[in-house]
């Protein structure tokens, strides 16, 4: 087996443990302090989150995850909701007395059936009940008054949660999370996040619901501990390599976990013994090639300026407002780099962090990529 796993969430051995975090989380859930996670994507935010609340499982609490990233509506964000609520067979009872309590025309399609295991599971159907949004709303007050039955602690986390704050409701659905959290006492709430300028406006913001009501908390990158334990993973597959070179993958990918577990489970299955620096660069390479079309597509939807910032910032990665860079990539000037990064950030290919002189992907392999394209000194294959 490879011992490397990227992708989904990564869990049991293929899991980094972040101890000192969880503990640190872990005592102002304890606290009755809800918390706010803040990280880049792929940086190992839902991975800490699942392995948290498989800790607190074993703390005998319940637990709740709920991945609100792809929700565009009420009933998509109730839909996420309710299966997440009905994917745990521990409360079968429990949702299925609340199901039949409620109107005959707020009612799902349910029907409660044995699973193969033996275990009575819930499959519903909320699209087929031709619900209006207001009635979509008061179904996800009700099922929000549900979730204290569920248990005498229960831990709830909602991951990608600045979807939320970009619904076109008038702050609605914020507002009625926000009335629950201050009347459950016995649930903790855990949002997780990626975009910090939506994320930190729900929070800091005066006029938002959210307004100071959870502890924010930047999500860390690993420590020097992480190195070793790549190191160790390759041992597992009889692979030799150095911190050093671990070391060297994590500055170019960012220190993207995700990112570092795809490049070392791609060198462990292209059977390389021994992984140097030059191993990497071409395993990279590889990486990036495998994604030309969707990272060629994504250049061709930009502006003839908008490209060459994005080729500036790849291949000089710093001191972008340069005058002698200006004219090597045929910048007219200063404020053409600066309104093209603030367009690129606003479309999430440069990531929120990026200041003046310096700029920041979203996405590591895409810099990786415009640098193999576009630079005079490509690296090797």
């Amino acid at each position: 087996m490879n011992p490397f796993k990227y992708g989904d969430p990564v869990r049991g051995e293929y899991y980094h443990e972040r101890p000192e975090l969880k503990k640190t989380v872990m005592t102002f859930i304890e606290n009755q302090i809800h918390v706010v996670l803040i990280g880049p994507r792929r940086f190992g935010k839902t991975s800490f989150v699942l392995d948290l609340l498989k800790s607190a499982k074993e703390q005998h609490k319940e637990v709740l995850y709920v991945d609100v990233f792809n929700v565009t509506s009420h009933r998509d964000f109730l839909n996420q909701l309710i299966h997440a609520i009905a994917y745990n067979a521990t409360w079968f009872d429990k949702v299925k007395t609340w199901f039949r309590q409620l109107p005959a025309h707020f009612r799902p399609a349910v029907e409660f059936e044995p699973g193969g295991t033996g275990v009575q599971s819930i499959r519903l159907s909320l699209q087929a009940h031709k619900l209006d949004d207001d009635q979509v709303k008061q179904f996800i007050s009700g099922t929000f008054d549900l979730l204290p039955r569920l248990g005498k602690r229960v831990i709830i986390a909602f991951d990608e949660f600045q979807t939320i704050g970009q619904l076109e409701d008038g702050g609605w659905l914020e507002a009625t999370i926000r009335s629950k959290l201050q009347m459950q006492k016995n649930l903790s709430y855990i949002f997780s996040g990626s975009r910090h300028g939506i994320i930190h406006d729900m929070f800091n913001n005066p006029a938002r619901p959210f307004y100071r009501s959870c502890q924010l908390m930047d999500f860390p990158r690993f420590g020097p501990e992480f190195s070793p334990w790549i190191v160790g993973r390759f041992g597992k597959a009889g692979v030799t390599c150095s911190e050093d070179t671990v070391n060297y993958l994590r500055q170019l990918v960012d220190d993207t976990p995700n990112y570092v577990q795809m490049a070392c489970f791609n060198l462990v299955a292209n059977e390389v013994q021994k992984v140097d620096r030059a191993q990497v660069d071409a395993i990279l390479k590889r990486m990036t090639k495998q994604n030309s079309y969707p990272y060629q597509t994504i250049l061709n939807s930009l502006t003839p300026v908008q490209q060459r910032v994005l080729r500036l910032a790849a291949c000089e990665r710093s001191e972008v407002f340069r005058k002698e860079l200006l004219e090597k990539y045929e910048i007219k000037t200063p404020a053409h780099v600066s309104q093209a990064i603030k367009s690129l950030v606003q479309k999430q290919i440069l990531d929120e962090t990026t200041r003046q002189g310096t700029v920041v992907f979203d996405d590591p392999l895409f810099a990786i990529w415009l640098r193999n394209e576009f630079s005079p000194h490509p690296s090797p294959d």
